[in-house]
């Protein structure tokens, strides 16, 4: 009897999938030549991770889907920070280490553009 509970109640959730929103706890630092962000982002690949810079605001997306026989795990970020000087987007660098993003936007008074920023 109690096997077949057991095996009831691992077919209820064999296809049952969990997703997980996160906060990266990203912080905006000012330094001499602009600023800073450091995000949290652990157990993500630097493939998952998309960063834009568009019209002042810079915008971190993550997601990692995980997979085995029983289930789907899913995590996702997305996290938008205000910028409150304008940014060179042409030398706006990103670094991703041991589970740590690392985003370096010096500030410039003439540049008003948007791209897509590589993380090495």
């Amino acid at each position: 009897m109690n096997r077949m509970f057991e095996r009831m109640s691992r077919s209820m959730w064999d296809d049952v999938g969990s997703t997980d929103y996160r906060d990266t706890g990203a912080r905006l630092e000012r330094t001499d030549d602009g600023y800073v962000v450091l995000a949290d982002l652990p157990g993500f690949e630097r493939e998952e991770i998309d960063l834009q810079f568009d019209d002042g605001f810079l915008t971190i997306r993550a997601d990692h889907d995980a997979a085995d026989d029983h289930r789907t795990l899913s995590r996702h970020v997305h996290e938008e920070l205000r910028v409150p000087d304008s940014v060179d987007v042409d030398a706006i660098e990103a670094s991703y280490r041991n589970g740590v993003l690392e985003i370096r936007l010096p500030v410039d008074l003439d540049e008003d553009d948007s791209r897509r920023i590589e993380i090495e």
